[in-house]
């Protein structure tokens, strides 16, 4: 009976914890350094930054940069001179908005400025062992400023390829 009551208090103060960091990330323009590795047959590491203000959204790691200005998404690949454009589509990968993926976080660990844990990617079946760190928070913005992508000054090396 005390061991049942211990489990219990322990996922009330997971529940807690994942709620307060909802708190803390949702309504809040958020910066973090990001890293993250597959726990899959060959694993696979990468790092970055990450903003987030509401549905805009700007990720650069793994020699990619992703920019959402809430309507339209740009992944620009600098080393291959390629640029994928398409509408935002609405629901977004769990580093532009893990406050809306939390809920199937593994072994989540938050301390001051820094969150860890295990997301599973139920799509691909893969498990992502993340840590956020340098997390900081202050007031939306309300502007797109920074969140897209100006494809027109592009030379005609580059291969853009418009989805929408």
């Amino acid at each position: 009976m005390i061991a049942l009551a211990a489990v219990c208090c322990a996922g009330a103060a997971a529940q807690g914890r994942t709620e307060l960091l909802k708190q803390k990330l949702e309504g809040h323009r958020v910066s973090f350094n990001y890293s993250w590795t597959t726990t899959d047959k060959v694993p696979v590491r990468q790092s970055g930054t990450a903003i987030i203000d509401g549905d805009c959204y700007a990720i650069r790691g793994g020699g990619l940069d992703i920019y959402c200005d809430g309507q339209t998404k740009w992944t620009v690949d600098t080393e291959a001179r390629e640029v994928y454009v398409e509408p935002s589509g609405g629901v977004r990968d769990f580093i532009a908005a893990p406050a809306e993926w939390l809920d199937k976080v593994k072994d989540l660990e938050i301390s001051e400025g820094s969150v860890s844990g295990i997301f599973t990617e139920t799509s691909a079946k893969k498990d992502f062992k993340f840590k956020f760190t340098s997390i900081r928070t202050s007031p939306l913005s309300g502007s797109t400023d920074g969140f897209s992508f100006d494809t027109s000054a592009l030379g005609a090396d580059w291969v853009v390829t418009d989805l929408r």
